[in-house]
């Protein structure tokens, strides 16, 4: 999916260093062609380290008010540090002195966005009460929900559904959170997905479907099971 920098499985231009497109396919998908990313050593690294560069995360480290001026130009705004610092109170100063809580770094990234992608539940829920919008998109399209999904962050796909965001909306690359879902083989949150309203019917650029994706990786349990769950969910069902 075109998400601007994402945790990455696969080839995007990385945001501020390390993140790429969060979904790739071989170019030719047939059973047995398992996409790349899934569960590759790049993905066992924290997201934070995605975000930063080495020297970064030794200064977000230092302490428990480390010096974010230095990891913040030219790359992103302060805001988008103590977001990733966990520094709340610091947030809110900002925040309260007239700072856009929506303000876009060079990646289109939201501090919304990067909250999701280091899973800071605590930030997450803290922005989206004062008012961010989980709406905005990365300059590939994609939204906080596909970060969510594609960090395999349950709790916060279900935070981001109870805000009204579009279960189906599509990045550039016409990946649905969905198609992301399965890509990386999380049931849970496919599943979540679809009792949600989310459109198993809907193909990315290149002509695939959910089904379609679940099927590249061969005839092992688990993907029956998600090809399975895929067919007996019925398309736009509500709960």
């Amino acid at each position: 999916m075109g998400m601007g920098q994402r945790p990455r499985p696969s080839g995007r231009r990385p945001p501020g260093g390390g993140a790429a497109s969060p979904r790739s396919l071989p170019p030719r998908c047939s059973p047995g062609s398992a996409p790349r990313g899934g569960k590759s050593s790049e993905k066992k690294r924290s997201f934070e380290e995605l975000l930063l560069t080495p020297e970064e995360m030794a200064i977000l480290d230092q302490n428990e008010t480390p010096d974010i001026t230095k990891i913040s130009s030219p790359k992103w705004h302060p805001l988008h540090s103590y977001v990733l610092a966990l520094q709340i109170p610091l947030m809110d100063r900002l925040l309260d002195s007239g700072v856009d809580i929506n303000l876009l770094d060079k990646d289109g990234f939201t501090p919304l966005h990067k909250a999701v992608i280091g899973k800071k539940e605590a930030v997450i829920s803290h922005l989206l009460r004062r008012g961010a919008n989980p709406h905005v998109r990365d300059r590939d399209g994609a939204t906080p929900l596909h970060y969510a999904v594609q960090v395999g962050a349950l709790q916060t796909v279900k935070l981001l559904i109870k805000n009204r965001v579009d279960v189906n909306v599509a990045d550039n690359d016409g990946w649905t959170p969905l198609h992301l879902a399965i890509q990386s083989r999380n049931r849970d949150i496919a599943k979540i997905l679809l009792v949600n309203g989310a459109d198993k019917t809907r193909r990315t650029k290149d002509g695939r479907t959910a089904l379609d994706i679940s099927l590249c990786f061969g005839r092992d349990f688990k993907s029956y099971d998600l090809a399975k769950l895929v067919k007996l969910v019925p398309a736009n069902r509500k709960m």
